[in-house]
């Protein structure tokens, strides 16, 4: 457990149609969900904002891969004037990104990071877990007290060599992501960006915390996950320090809907908590996997259900599996009483992070 829990500040989380209290409205709805016959990438000048409007809104999809890099590269522009905005009031201020591949198509010159924010700007790119893995390296910065207050932003362009990378290895779905369903078939890809602002808790204790997280490697397989969750419970168990784990209310998974991801997950959950994991849901069936971000949207959205008391419901499942079963929250929202949430992420290459937030106190 952390010696002094770091305060979330300035959360923000924006797909091409939402901002971060739409968002959250739509994912307690539990109406949100991508559309397969949706599952293309566009370059911008392939759709006009009307089109691409009327295209989500018949889908109901609150988020995919229709994204130009215009729209990813907003996660820079947010991070640098965050970062302006703080050191002119004279404040010690670290910036952290998060992507798996960065913010521009393929065609495109990019500029490079490090010249377009004032440093010190650290690139975190691990995958999957870049976005958590980018808060926790945010995190460290604080208690080793590199800095006043970090600034954290995620983000990726959905590009056509990422489409047909994921399609390569078989796992996009042919229907719709299901987490945690035993007729998962595979994720979707989704399009959004997450911005944070970090500092240590102040003496209101008003803001949602980061109190814990854990980090582990599965060293297993270049992309598929240790089968029997080892990697990702090592990771819980080392957030769960200091903290008694009856307090955990509810778990934000990573749950991509794909076979061996949710599998695994499922099982570490189950030895960590002894086959009685607490409530869990996930996110993706209702926006998308998102890369680099997931896992700082996540942190967000688990900020939200610690504070608010409430779960949003897991859209695409329905049938839960017979071998370590779950109590996956579906349906509709489910009221909890305000505490801790722990929220983990894996990723290609066998990383594993855990992290828990809850309300200040």
């Amino acid at each position: 457990m952390l010696q002094h829990p770091v305060e979330l500040l300035e959360m923000n989380v924006s797909t091409r149609l939402l901002d971060l209290d739409e968002l959250w409205e739509l994912l307690c709805s539990g109406n949100a969900g991508p559309n397969p016959e949706s599952h293309r990438v566009l370059n911008e000048s392939d759709v006009t904002d009307d089109e691409l409007r009327t295209l989500l809104t018949e889908s109901r999809a609150t988020n995919n891969d229709l994204v130009a890099s215009g729209f990813a590269a907003k996660t820079m522009r947010d991070l640098i004037e965050t970062i302006k905005r703080l050191r002119r009031k004279g404040r010690s201020i670290n910036g952290f990104v998060a992507t798996t591949k960065g913010f521009a198509r393929d065609e495109e010159p990019v500029q490079p990071l490090n010249e377009m924010a004032p440093s010190p700007l650290t690139i975190v790119s691990n995958a999957c877990s870049s976005g958590s893995q980018a808060l926790i390296e945010a995190v460290d910065a604080l208690e080793d007290d590199d800095c006043d207050a970090a600034v954290v932003a995620a983000g990726d362009a959905i590009t056509s060599f990422i489409a047909r990378g994921f399609e390569s290895l078989l796992a996009v779905s042919e229907t719709t992501a299901r987490p945690f369903d035993r007729n998962r078939d595979g994720l979707t890809l989704g399009s959004a960006r997450a911005s944070v602002l970090l500092q240590r808790r102040g003496w209101r204790k008003k803001h949602p915390c980061v109190y814990a997280y854990g980090c582990s490697n599965d060293a297993n397989h270049i992309s598929g996950p240790s089968r029997d969750g080892s990697g990702l419970a090592l990771a819980i168990e080392r957030a769960l320090d200091g903290i008694d784990r009856s307090e955990i209310r509810a778990i934000c998974a990573h749950g991509t809907a794909t076979e061996y991801n949710d599998a695994m997950e499922a099982r570490a959950f189950h030895t960590v908590f002894n086959s009685n994991p607490p409530p869990v849901f996930g996110i993706k069936g209702a926006i998308g996997h998102t890369l680099g971000a997931a896992g700082l949207i996540e942190v967000i959205v688990s900020a939200l259900v610690a504070t608010e008391g409430l779960i949003p419901p897991t859209v695409g499942f329905e049938h839960g599996e017979e071998d370590y079963p779950l109590d996956v929250v579906h349906g509709e929202p489910r009221k909890i009483k305000p505490g801790y949430v722990l929220t983990t992420n894996s990723g290609f290459g066998g990383m594993n992070t855990a992290i828990i937030v809850g309300p200040g106190r």
